[in-house]
C-alpha cells in the first residue's frame, strides 16, 4: 500500500489533495511546485501530479528518475502521458469542482467528491483502488473513454451552466433585482433533474414552442452573442422536443 506520497501541483486540485491525505494517520504527505520539478525526491511510493493540462509535458520532462507508481488528475488527459516516466501508471480524477475555499462565500465545508481511478495494468489498479477506497467515500474504476465522456458532460452540465449562472445574475442586476429571488428555482430545476432524465422536465417558452415569447426576449438582449447562444439553445431544446 501507499504510504508516503509526493503530489506536485499546489493548485486547488493539489491542495485538496495534500489537505485531505495529510489528515490521515499513516500518511506521509508532501507537496512540491511543478516548477520546482528538479528538487524532487525519488523516494516515494506513489507521485501525483496535479496540473493544468498544457504544462504536464514540460513538467514530467524535467524528472531525472523512474517512478515505481504514478498518476495524474487530469480528466482528459491520456494516462499514457506517465508511460516514459513510471513503470506503473494511471488517473485519480476525482469529479467535481473544486476551487479555492478563500474565494467563496457560503460553501459547505465538506463536499462530495467521487474518486475515479484508471490503471496501464490489473494490479496497479487493484491497489490503487484499495488505497484510495481507504481514504475517500466514493471511489470508481472507469476507462478512459469513461473519463473523457464524463469530463465532456461535466462541461455542459458544470461550467457551461455557472457561465449561464453569470448571464441570468447580469440580468438581474441590470434590473435591480435581488439574486436570492432565483435560487427556489435553481434548486427545484437541479431536484427534477436527479429524479427523473432531463428531457421529461423541460420547460420554457423553447419547449412549448412559444415564438413570439421567444422573439420578445431575444429582443431585449443587446449583446449579439447572447441572442445567438439564445437562439442555438432554444433550437436545441425545441429539437429535443420533437424528438422526444
Amino acid at each position: 500500500m501507499f504510504t508516503k506520497i509526493a503530489i506536485i501541483g499546489t493548485g486547488n486540485v493539489g491542495t485538496w489533495l495534500f489537505q485531505t491525505l495529510q489528515n490521515q494517520n499513516n500518511l506521509e504527505v508532501h507537496s512540491f511546485l511543478s516548477r520546482n520539478i528538479e528538487t524532487l525526491p525519488a523516494n516515494f511510493d506513489l507521485f501525483i501530479f496535479a496540473l493544468k493540462d498544457d504544462v504536464y509535458e514540460e513538467v514530467l520532462k524535467q524528472i531525472q528518475f523512474k517512478m515505481p507508481h504514478a498518476v495524474h488528475t487530469s480528466g482528459s488527459l491520456s494516462q499514457n502521458i506517465l508511460a516514459p516516466y513510471s513503470e506503473n501508471f494511471g488517473v485519480i480524477y476525482p469529479y467535481q469542482s473544486i476551487t479555492n475555499a478563500e474565494k467563496q462565500k457560503g460553501r459547505k465545508a465538506e463536499l462530495i467528491i467521487p474518486l475515479c481511478i484508471e490503471a496501464n495494468n490489473p494490479t496497479f489498479e487493484d491497489l490503487l483502488y484499495q488505497w484510495a477506497n481507504s481514504i475517500f467515500n466514493l471511489v470508481y474504476k472507469i476507462s478512459e473513454k469513461q473519463r473523457f465522456a464524463m469530463h465532456l458532460a461535466a462541461v455542459f452540465a458544470n461550467n457551461f451552466t455557472n457561465a449561464m449562472y453569470n448571464i441570468a445574475y447580469q440580468i438581474f442586476k441590470e434590473n435591480d433585482l435581488d439574486w436570492p429571488l432565483i435560487f427556489p428555482l435553481l434548486e427545484n430545476t437541479l431536484e427534477k433533474a436527479k429524479h427523473n432524465t432531463p428531457h421529461l422536465v423541460q420547460t420554457g417558452p423553447a419547449a412549448r414552442n412559444d415564438v413570439s415569447i421567444m422573439e420578445k426576449h431575444c429582443n431585449t438582449l443587446k449583446d449579439e452573442d447572447l441572442r445567438n447562444l439564445y437562439e442555438l439553445i432554444s433550437k436545441i431544446i425545441s429539437k429535443n422536443a420533437i424528438n422526444h
